[in-house]
């Protein structure tokens, strides 16, 4: 688990797939996906329109693609949101399959 200096904390909940960002200890936002071998397939992600244009999407998704780094996976940015944040921070272009 990560928190970040908003207060948003992010897990990895594996066992249903997704990331999931908290804010207060509630739920605000999911980054839902997919594993094979050596990959990783984020398909959708989704914050609460209260928290919206917070950073909240954004710290989720880093979050979950510095993760991928460290696990060494491959990124398949199936997701609109996921594909924009690789293409605006160069950094993570490496991780895409």
């Amino acid at each position: 688990m990560s928190t970040d200096t908003t207060g948003v904390q992010i897990s990895n909940h594996a066992a249903e797939s997704r990331y999931v960002a908290t804010l207060d200890g509630h739920p605000v936002g999911t980054a839902a996906y997919e594993r094979s071998d050596g990959s990783i397939t984020f398909t959708h992600t989704v914050v609460d329109p209260g928290v919206e244009g917070h950073g909240v999407g954004s710290t989720l998704i880093r979050y979950a693609l510095d993760d991928a780094r460290e696990q060494h996976l491959a990124v398949v940015p199936q997701c609109e949101f996921v594909a924009a944040l690789i293409e605006d921070h160069p950094e993570y272009k490496a991780l895409t399959a």
